[in-house]
C-alpha cells in the first residue's frame, strides 16, 4: 500500500515539475494564451520513465528520471521520494545512483544536500556499508536542520549497536537528547540505559567491579525504571553475599515493571535461604500475588508452603488461582501435589496421564514474546533478535503463561 502511495506521489511530483519546467520560461499571459490552446503532448520521455518504473524497470527508470527531471527546490522531493522507493523494494543500488546524483548536483543549497546525504547514509545503513553510513551520518550529527541532525544521531546510535560500540551508542543518544527531541524521549533513554547494562556485562566478563557498578548507576540514571538495572545490581550483590541488598534490588522490579516479576524469584529465593529467613519471603510472596496475580508467584509460594506450612495449604493457595485466573502451569503444579499425595498402591493412571499431557504441551509453547513483533523465545532476550526492540520481550500471559 506504501509502495502504491509512493508510486502516485512520484507520477504527480514529476508531472507537476515535467509543466512548470515547460512553462517556467513563459510569461503568466503567454501561459495563459497556450492553456487557451490545445494543450502541447506531453514529452515521451517522461512518459517513458514512468513506464519503466511502473513496470519496475528500476534501472531504466533512473536513467530516465536522472536525465529527465532537473534537480531544483521545485524537484528535489520527486528525486528523494523515488530513491527511498528503490530502497524500500531491496534495490539499493539503484537508490545510491540517484542519492549520489543529488548530493554531487551543484544547485543545491546546503541544506538540500543535507536531505541528499541524510538518504544516501541509509542506503548504506541498509545495504550492511557501514563505514560508509558512520562516515555520513557523524558529519550531519551537528546540522543546522534540527530534524537532519536528531536522525543522523539516532542512526548512528544504532550502527554503534550493531558493531557492539555500547558506550558510542550511549554517547550518540546522549548528544540526541540534548537537541530536546519531540516526543519518544523515554524510547530512546530506554535504549540508552540498556546499551550501559551491555557494557557493564562487558566489564562484569573482565572482573572490572568497579566499571559495572559504575555503568549501571549511569543505566539507572539514564532510565529509572529499567528492570535490567536492578537485575544486574542484584546479581553484582548476590556475589558478593550481601544478600539483603540483593533484596533490596529485587525488590524494586515489582514497581518498575511487574511482568518481569518471574525473573526475581531465583534470587529471591537463594537470598532468603542463605539469610534463614523463608518465612519472611512467603510473607513478601503472599502480599505479591495480591498486588499482582503471577503463575510464577503462586507456584514458588506453594512450594514454600508445601515445604514449610503443610501441603494442605499449599494445595489450598493453587485452587484458589485456579478457581480466579485458570494457568496451565498453576494446574500441573496442582497436578504433582495430588500424584505425589497418592500412594503407589493406588497406581492413579488417569492422573499421570493428564500431567504427562500437560506438561508435553507445555514443552512445545514458548514461555517468552516480543510485544513489538511477536517473536518467541524459550529464555529472555534484552534486545528482540528479530525486530531489534529493546525490553519488548516477556513472559507471555493468559492460559499457557502467566
Amino acid at each position: 500500500m506504501q509502495d502504491f502511495l509512493l508510486y502516485w506521489m512520484l507520477f504527480f511530483a514529476i508531472a507537476a515539475g515535467f509543466f512548470m519546467g515547460r512553462y517556467s520560461r513563459k510569461s503568466p499571459l503567454r501561459i495563459m494564451e497556450r492553456y487557451g490552446d490545445k494543450p502541447s503532448p506531453i514529452n515521451p520521455d517522461y512518459i517513458r520513465g514512468l513506464n519503466h518504473l511502473l513496470n519496475e524497470d528500476a534501472d531504466a527508470a533512473v536513467d530516465t528520471f536522472t536525465e529527465l527531471l532537473p534537480v531544483n527546490d521545485k524537484t528535489l522531493d520527486t528525486h528523494l521520494a523515488l530513491g527511498a522507493l528503490l530502497r524500500r523494494r531491496g534495490e539499493v543500488g539503484k537508490a545510491i545512483r540517484v542519492h549520489q546524483f543529488l548530493v554531487e548536483h551543484q544547485q543545491l543549497d546546503r541544506q538540500q544536500q543535507e536531505k541528499a546525504q541524510l538518504e544516501l547514509g541509509l542506503d548504506f545503513l541498509k545495504a550492511g556499508v557501514l563505514d560508509r553510513a558512520e562516515d555520513i551520518f557523524e558529519r550531519l550529527q551537528n546540522s543546522s536542520d534540527h530534524d537532519v541532525s536528531i536522525k543522523s544521531l539516532g542512526f548512528l546510535a544504532e550502527i554503534y549497536r550493531d558493531e557492539k560500540e555500547w558506550l558510542n551508542a550511549a554517547n550518540a543518544i546522549e548528544s540526541l537528547l540534548r537537541k530536546k527531541p519531540r516526543g519518544h524521549d523515554q524510547k530512546w533513554r530506554s535504549m540508552q540505559a540498556h546499551f550501559y547494562c551491555e557494557e557493564a556485562v562487558s566489564a562484569k566478563t573482565r572482573g572490572d567491579q568497579p566499571l559495572v557498578r559504575k555503568l549501571l548507576a549511569k543505566a539507572a540514571h539514564a532510565d529509572p525504571k529499567c528492570v535490567r538495572v536492578s537485575l544486574l545490581m542484584a546479581d553484582v550483590e548476590l556475589k558478593r553475599e550481601d544478600y539483603k541488598s540483593a533484596i533490596k534490588c529485587l525488590k524494586r522490579v515489582p514497581e518498575q515493571d511487574p511482568d518481569y516479576i518471574p525473573e526475581i524469584l531465583p534470587g529471591l529465593l537463594q537470598s532468603y535461604q542463605a539469610l534463614g529467613d523463608i518465612e519472611t519471603m512467603i510473607v513478601y510472596l503472599r502480599q505479591l500475588q495480591d498486588d499482582y496475580p503471577s503463575s510464577s508467584v503462586i507456584i514458588s509460594l506453594a512450594d514454600l508452603v508445601n515445604q514449610h506450612e503443610s501441603e494442605g495449604a499449599a494445595v489450598a493457595l493453587l485452587n484458589q488461582k485456579i478457581d480466579t485466573r485458570p494457568s496451565l502451569r498453576v494446574v500441573g503444579k496442582f497436578l504433582d501435589f495430588h500424584l505425589n499425595k497418592a500412594s503407589k498402591e493406588d497406581n492413579n493412571k488417569e492422573q499421570t496421564l493428564v500431567r504427562n499431557m500437560l506438561e508435553s504441551l507445555l514443552e512445545h509453547k514458548s514461555y517468552y514474546n516480543c510485544g513489538s513483533c511477536g517473536f518467541s523465545a524459550n529464555h529472555l532476550h534484552w534486545q528482540c533478535p528479530s525486530c531489534k526492540s529493546w525490553g519488548s520481550i516477556k513472559a507471555v500471559k493468559g492460559l499457557e503463561g502467566e
